[in-house]
C-alpha cells in the first residue's frame, strides 16, 4: 500500500467521528486543517459542538484540559513526511498499516496515533484527534496539492 491507496481507504465520516471538531469545516465555519486543530489544543477556541451546553468559561486558575499545540505541530510534521516522502523511518508504520487489511478508518487512525505515541512517549488518545484532522485535511485538498504546498513552505 502507498499513501494514495491509504487515502482512498479512508472514510471522511469516520474521521469526523474521530475528531468531532471537523464538523466546523463541514459546515463552513473554518476552511483549513490548522483552524480545525485549534479547537483541539490549549489556547484555541472551544469546539462548535460545545455550544450545545452553556458556554464554558475557564477561570484563570483552572487549567485548559486540552493538550498543548506542540502535539498538532508534531503530528503535522511527521505525517507530512510520512505521506509526502519515501522516508525509510516509516517502514514499520507502513507494515502496521498494511497488516490492517482494510479494517477501516478508525483502525488507521489508531495505528498511526499509536506509532507516533510510541515514538514520542505520548498517549495515542491524545494524538488521535490530530491524526484524524490531518488526514481529513489532506483528503479535502488532495494529497498531491497538499504535498506540493507543504514542501514549498
Amino acid at each position: 500500500m502507498n499513501s494514495s491507496d491509504l487515502l482512498v481507504l479512508l472514510n471522511v465520516n469516520d474521521l469526523t467521528y474521530e475528531a468531532t471538531a471537523l464538523v466546523a469545516w463541514e459546515i463552513g465555519a473554518v476552511s483549513d486543517m490548522d483552524s480545525v486543530a485549534q479547537f483541539l489544543y490549549k489556547g484555541g477556541p472551544w469546539p462548535p459542538q460545545a455550544s450545545v451546553h452553556p458556554p464554558r468559561h475557564i477561570k484563570l486558575s483552572e487549567d485548559d484540559p486540552r493538550p498543548d499545540k506542540k502535539y498538532w505541530d508534531l503530528v503535522k510534521e511527521e505525517l507530512t513526511a510520512f505521506l509526502c516522502t519515501d522516508d525509510k523511518k516509516y517502514k514499520v508504520l507502513w507494515t502496521r498499516i498494511n497488516a490492517l487489511e482494510k479494517k477501516g478508518t478508525s483502525g488507521v487512525v489508531l495505528v498511526v496515533s499509536a506509532y507516533l505515541g510510541e515514538k514520542y512517549g505520548m498517549h495515542a488518545s491524545v494524538l488521535a484527534g490530530f491524526v484524524a484532522v490531518f488526514l481529513y485535511g489532506v483528503l479535502k485538498v488532495g494529497k498531491e496539492a497538499y504535498c506540493r504546498l507543504a514542501v514549498a513552505k
